[in-house]
């Protein structure tokens, strides 16, 4: 039987990019940016989000590619940002089928695999984001067809932030992100989006940093206690990232991070008192399929 520390280092491996999926990313991100480049005048783009500070989690959905578009394309920031997310709609509709493409406030979705719980997503990169955008200096403007405005955002800031905390904590922040928004995606998404675990991930977890066991009960405790409070972004700029949590769904969230602490606290007890496969069974449980067995 293996022990806890065993099993949460296995399950930190799981949780980690494969060549094949990094493969797979640069393939059809690449296929994507030049469709987008074909129908706007783009002046550069980049791989950013999750994907970008190393803290995706598997399967690989909502890959974000930024797209900066050019100053002949200005006009467009003058009008209503559902206008510029009509028309990159539209040019992916072309390229991959109506039933491949989503819509979103802030980004056009292109999906490559059927979204069937019952298949095989290892390996694959299951959808890609396209996030327009225009240069403001040192920073961006994206389109927020919610707030019916352009709002600003720094996504390298946004690495720069989760590069320093990751460092800080002796390259155990990264890992342990991609633990929590592990159980977030296992516990059905009750905090939204999931950039939100990160930007609380940043202010909850300090150093010295103790095990993954206890730093995700201390996380599951400290987020339930403050998941109702404005979460700004961490670069200074645009709407909070907690916007999406209304009042209803802060309770949600705040109910299942309750459930998931006594659980952890569960696991703790039945660890320390050496019942090592029943502490194993409580952290699959929290964590889902990525986590192992006995």
């Amino acid at each position: 039987m293996i022990s806890v520390k065993e099993a949460f280092a296995t399950y930190k491996g799981r949780l980690e990019i494969t060549q094949t999926e990094q493969d797979d990313a640069s393939r059809r991100q690449k296929d994507v940016r030049a469709t987008v480049q074909a129908a706007f005048d783009v002046r550069y783009d980049f791989l950013t989000g999750s994907y970008g500070r190393h803290t995706k989690t598997k399967p690989l959905k909502d890959v974000d590619i930024f797209v900066v578009l050019s100053a002949g394309e200005e006009h467009r920031r003058k009008k209503h940002p559902k206008f510029v997310l009509d028309d990159l709609e539209k040019c992916l509709v072309e390229k991959y089928g109506r039933d491949q493409v989503e819509r979103d406030r802030r980004c056009v979705t292109v999906w490559f695999e059927k979204r069937n719980k019952t298949q095989d997503e290892d390996g694959k990169v299951l959808s890609l984001d396209v996030v327009p955008a225009f240069e403001n200096g040192h920073d961006y403007e994206i389109p927020d067809d919610t707030l019916g405005t352009w709002i600003a955002t720094n996504p390298s800031v946004h690495a720069e932030r989760a590069t320093a905390k990751n460092k800080e904590l002796s390259g155990n922040w990264v890992p342990l992100v991609k633990m929590l928004k592990g159980w977030n995606r296992h516990a059905g998404k009750p905090i939204r989006p999931s950039f939100l675990v990160e930007v609380m991930a940043l202010e909850l977890v300090d150093g010295p940093f103790n095990t993954f066991p206890d730093e995700s009960r201390r996380f599951f405790s400290a987020a339930a206690a403050t998941i109702g409070d404005d979460w700004l972004d961490p670069a200074g700029l645009g709407p909070a990232v907690s916007d999406e949590m209304t009042p209803a769904l802060a309770d949600t969230a705040r109910r299942a991070l309750s459930s998931a602490e006594v659980l952890a606290t569960r696991a703790f007890r039945a660890e320390q008192q050496g019942r090592q496969g029943e502490a194993i069974a409580l952290w699959k449980q929290i964590f889902g399929r990525y986590f192992p067995s006995t």
